[in-house]
């Protein structure tokens, strides 16, 4: 038997370990908007990266994970950089988008962008534009490939991209690449 836990009022919902390791990088945010207004996507976003804080703290997990902001995060650290209290905002959307995947949320187009992009980069140690193309909009807008089509083949007439993909060789940064992605899926492996 354990020592006997003191009576805490916790506000919002239950939310998972995982989850709540997010809630603790977000604890020292104080709302005070430096982060949306640093955002260059903010103005696309469903919520701004200020709400999605106050929604983690909230534990409004299930909004939060189902929102299309997570998503348009592009990763440029002004938010982070700005933050006056040092909250890790991107790392924070990162972390959520993670917990998207792993959690099965529905896929929106940003995360069947991110996991295009990922496993073309896996496997070839680079990116490989044709196929990012086709495994998009393969899943999210079919009849978008129309559209791409001739610009597609502008491309390729002018040498602007290539019309097979090469694979970064180990001398060439392919090992690290590698290395990268197995220690991430080292990092993210579910407790057994």
């Amino acid at each position: 038997m354990g020592a006997k836990q003191p009576n805490v009022i916790r506000l919002g919902r239950p939310i998972s370990p995982a989850m709540a390791e997010v809630a603790e990088l977000v604890a020292t945010c104080v709302q005070c908007g430096t982060c949306s207004g640093s955002c260059p996507t903010a103005p696309a976003m469903d919520y701004t990266p200020r709400q999605i804080m106050h929604m983690v703290q909230a534990r409004m997990t299930e909004e939060v994970l189902r929102s299309r902001a997570i998503w348009l995060c592009v990763s440029c650290y002004s938010c982070t950089v700005r933050c006056p209290r040092g909250s890790p905002v991107t790392d924070v959307l990162a972390r959520l988008r993670g917990l998207a995947i792993q959690q099965g949320y529905s896929e929106t187009p940003g995360m069947t962008f991110t996991k295009s992009f990922l496993a073309i980069v896996r496997r070839y140690g680079r990116m490989f534009e044709p196929e990012l193309l086709l495994r998009y909009h393969s899943r999210q807008e079919p009849l978008g490939l129309l559209g791409a089509g001739p610009v597609g083949l502008a491309l390729l007439m002018k040498g602007k991209i290539a019309p097979l993909p090469e694979r970064l060789a180990a001398g060439e940064g392919g090992d690290e690449v590698r290395q990268i992605f197995e220690r991430a899926r080292q990092q993210h492996r579910p407790a057994e």
